[in-house]
């Protein structure tokens, strides 16, 4: 399963926190959204309340069709994030083990495919690439015209010889 945090930094659309977890549950014993809510208080050692409305879509995993992912978006203010922040590195018992941290996802773009087309040209896992292109989409974060040009410049660098 996928979990993704979105938040504009400082009011803006600029840049987004993304922070992805992943993890297995067994549907007899507990719900996806407890399954959620225990990982993310094991992995940032703060409590996350995570409900069936912060579901965003599910999916079979493209490399095992019997596995699904699901995706799940949590709008947080900014004073939670600094909360789950400083929690993180302070009481999390597997942060650093499993998760590094937050990335922040560049919502712009600059000069010969920088910022958002560069972070998407990386490898993303299972389908949490398409995933967050269409998060950013849902929540009115960038236009369609914007996500595709991002798309188009994240496939040209990806086709761009590495410089040794």
């Amino acid at each position: 399963m996928s979990c993704f945090t979105l938040r504009p930094k400082q009011n803006s659309l600029e840049e987004l926190q993304l922070n992805t977890l992943s993890w297995l549950v067994e549907p007899s014993r507990e719900t996806l959204e407890a399954g959620l809510c225990r990982e993310l208080q094991e992995e940032l050692g703060t409590a996350v309340p995570i409900t069936p409305r912060d579901h965003v879509a599910s999916c079979p995993a493209p490399s095992c069709p019997d596995l699904i992912t699901h995706f799940y978006v949590k709008k947080m203010e900014e004073s939670e994030i600094k909360e789950v922040e400083r929690a993180a590195v302070t009481m999390a018992t597997d942060h650093g083990l499993e998760v590094m941290g937050m990335v922040r996802v560049p919502l712009y773009f600059l000069k010969h495919g920088g910022g958002l087309p560069s972070f998407l040209s990386h490898s993303f896992i299972s389908s949490s690439r398409s995933q967050l292109l269409s998060a950013l989409q849902q929540f009115g974060l960038l236009s369609p015209r914007e996500l595709e040009e991002a798309v188009t410049q994240a496939d040209q660098l990806r086709q761009r010889p590495n410089p040794q």
